[in-house]
């Protein structure tokens, strides 16, 4: 099969494809397919990986125009329907000589700077995080902060956060507004509002309600449909707004 892999030796943007021809296995991964040409065929191919089980995050990228984890998608699923996505440039434009009937086509996540070929700089999506204050300051005393499991329950999709960023590159929004914080972000502002350890809760759903975050989301929700855990920031970001 053939892989059409982005390049960027400049840095910043994507300047060339190249075309390899990969011999496949059955079981075989995106992932797979990137070391075996890494390893085999261009040495200098850049991307990122860590955990290889959908664990860390690490390897999210566009694969034909969908961001996925790399470690996490089979090639031979590529032949099925892939989720309905509302549009945007980075999903649309397609480069030049490129057949989705018979090529794979491999990006850098959207809506971020790239680095080097398939890796990008997510600083803009941690500094969103931080940006946002989310973290709970430690109790007073040693007693445990004790939660019950009807509690844990309310916030359980949100703990499931591999922070990936593949909302991020999903969403349009972000693709048109830099500012915008995203759609992790506001997700985890909704779970450490929700719970029932934190002190002060009102403060992160006050945070997430700044002009650069919850009122800048049109609820599109392409982060529900690309989200590898299910942890569906869209909803998050609705109940902000209601609440």
């Amino acid at each position: 099969m053939m892989f059409r892999v982005a390049r960027s030796r400049e840095g910043m943007k994507i300047t060339h494809y190249d075309l390899y021809k990969v011999d496949l296995r059955k079981g075989m991964t995106v992932l797979d397919v990137l070391f075996q040409i890494q390893d085999y065929m261009d040495e200098s191919l850049a991307f990122r990986y860590s955990c290889r089980g959908a664990v860390c995050g690490s390897c999210a990228m566009l694969v034909n125009k969908i961001p996925v984890l790399a470690c996490r998608t089979q090639v031979s699923s590529l032949k099925k329907a892939p989720p309905k996505l509302k549009p945007f440039a980075a999903m649309t434009d397609s480069p030049t000589g490129w057949n989705p009937e018979t090529e794979v086509l491999v990006e850098p996540l959207p809506n971020l700077p790239i680095l080097k070929d398939l890796v990008v700089d997510m600083t803009q999506f941690y500094d969103a995080l931080e940006s946002l204050k989310l973290w709970a300051d430690p109790a007073k005393g040693d007693d445990p902060r004790i939660q019950s499991p009807t509690d844990r329950k309310k916030i359980e999709r949100y703990v499931n956060c591999i922070m990936c960023a593949l909302c991020f590159g999903s969403c349009p929004i972000n693709a048109e507004k830099e500012e915008y914080l995203g759609p992790a972000a506001l997700a985890k502002a909704w779970r450490f509002s929700e719970d029932s350890r934190t002190e002060e809760s009102k403060k992160y759903l006050e945070a997430a309600k700044a002009p650069e975050g919850s009122p800048l989301c049109d609820l599109i929700y392409n982060c529900v449909k690309v989200c590898p855990k299910g942890v569906a920031p869209g909803g998050a970001i609705r109940k902000i707004k209601e609440s």
